[in-house]
């Protein structure tokens, strides 16, 4: 049984071994013949099929040199970054009391109002009172200002009248210097009435800014999403009353780690899915991108937001979602990025022409790191020739002499298409 297994191995690699001499022949006639398939032989037993979903890849001849081809074919490429988001409303605030007292009037979850209409009330009755006690202290306040105003203007009299009559002899000093301390005091009872009328002033203010307080007004239009007290509390100040937001648009955070983040800009556009759209998909552009991020299980996540109107999809706060940002998208004729060269921000390419090689400088689009998109430069079937290590990774010989020399088992191949960085060139 085992004098058969050996026979059957021998014979196994005898085919194998013809095969890979049949392909170099075939390789070596290709200099006068033009393109040959790199499907054929063992390389098409091992399932290889072109390079990164273009165009068939063959091997050309220029001079003694074996080259790998693709033929350049229509396409599209775009590159999207996605995450997952949550839905949120376009503005929120949590309204919180101002004064403590007792609420008459009270919202509830999912009332909506317009701007400036109340949305919460408190009872007013004692701050009504305040107020017109602090305006009449103010009024009482001014009324003691122009007494003491009365007061200094009389003193200022007096003392004149004083320095008269002493400097004719009439009156002693002690009486000139009675007269001159009865208008210091006066100068100083005015200064006095008027801190106490700046005083009032301010307890007015403070009297009429609480009575403002007991009405909660709407600062947008907008809806209640969560009710923090009812008619008959007892609040103090400081409490949250509710939470207020605008749902006429929404806005879509999404997550979206430090590796995505640097191609996003703001007013690229995106689509929004969600399980509640179900297949339906919501456009919009990106909004903004967070200035600084969250570190989540070591990694730095970034938000990025997009603001759509409420009536263009049932989406509700709260709601999970996707958020997906086109980076970049472009239509033209697709070649595998290894074959790409840049030279100072220009792109170039080797194309296989009349049995030579020539370099074309091209216009390239969309990269997805592994197909290119050719916007200009290149015409539909165009063979652009693959670097040597993209032809080694296909299989194919890097380089081939005579058919009889057996160099092309000294070159080796590999049926592993395994590609090799950097062998397109500057990127």
């Amino acid at each position: 049984m085992k004098k058969y297994t050996i026979i059957a191995v021998a014979v196994a690699a005898l085919l194998v071994i013809w095969g890979i001499w049949s392909a170099s022949q075939q390789g070596g006639r290709a200099g006068e013949s033009g393109v040959v398939s790199a499907a054929g032989g063992a390389a098409g037993a091992a399932g290889i099929v072109g390079s990164g979903g273009t165009g068939e890849t063959s091997v050309v001849t220029v001079g003694e040199v074996q080259r790998a081809v693709t033929a350049a074919r229509p396409g599209s490429i775009a590159i999207t970054v996605e995450g997952p988001a949550v839905v949120e409303p376009y503005r929120e605030l949590s309204l919180r009391s101002g004064i403590a007292g007792t609420v008459v009037l009270a919202p509830r979850e999912g009332d909506t109002f317009e701007s400036g209409d109340i949305l919460l009330q408190f009872d007013g009755t004692a701050f009504r009172a305040a107020r017109r006690q602090a305006e009449l202290s103010l009024e009482q306040a001014r009324v003691d200002l122009q007494r003491a105003e009365l007061a200094v203007r009389k003193a200022r009299s007096d003392l004149a009248d004083r320095e008269s009559l002493f400097a004719s002899g009439s009156i002693p000093r002690t009486e000139r210097d009675a007269a001159a301390d009865a208008l210091s005091a006066a100068v100083l009872e005015e200064r006095s009435s008027q801190i106490r009328v700046d005083q009032s002033v301010l307890a007015l203010e403070t009297a009429e800014y609480n009575l403002e307080s007991t009405e909660v007004r709407a600062p947008y239009p907008g809806v209640v999403l969560m009710a923090g007290v009812g008619i008959g509390d007892v609040v103090s100040s400081g409490t949250v009353l509710m939470t207020f937001a605008d749902i006429g648009r929404l806005r879509v955070r999404a997550e979206v780690d430090e590796f995505d983040v640097g191609v996003i800009e703001p007013g690229m556009a995106a689509v929004i899915t969600a399980d509640a759209l179900e297949t339906e998909t919501v456009t919009t552009t990106v909004e903004q991108i967070s200035p600084g991020a969250q570190i989540i299980n070591n990694i730095s996540i970034f938000t990025v937001s997009a603001v759509v109107r409420s009536d263009q999809a049932p989406l509700r706060p709260g709601m999970s979602a996707d958020l997906t940002v086109l980076v970049s998208d472009d239509t033209g004729l697709i070649v595998p990025s290894t074959a790409v060269s840049s030279v100072r921000g220009r792109s170039y390419l080797e194309v296989y022409e009349n049995g030579e090689v020539v370099t074309k400088r091209v216009v390239a689009g969309t990269d997805d790191r592994r197909n290119t998109v050719i916007l200009d430069g290149l015409s539909e079937g165009d063979l652009v020739v693959l670097p040597e290590s993209a032809a080694f990774s296909l299989g194919i010989p890097a380089t081939s002499g005579s058919s009889g020399s057996g160099s092309s088992g000294s070159t080796g191949s590999s049926f592993i298409p395994v590609p090799i960085p950097g062998s397109g060139g500057s990127r």
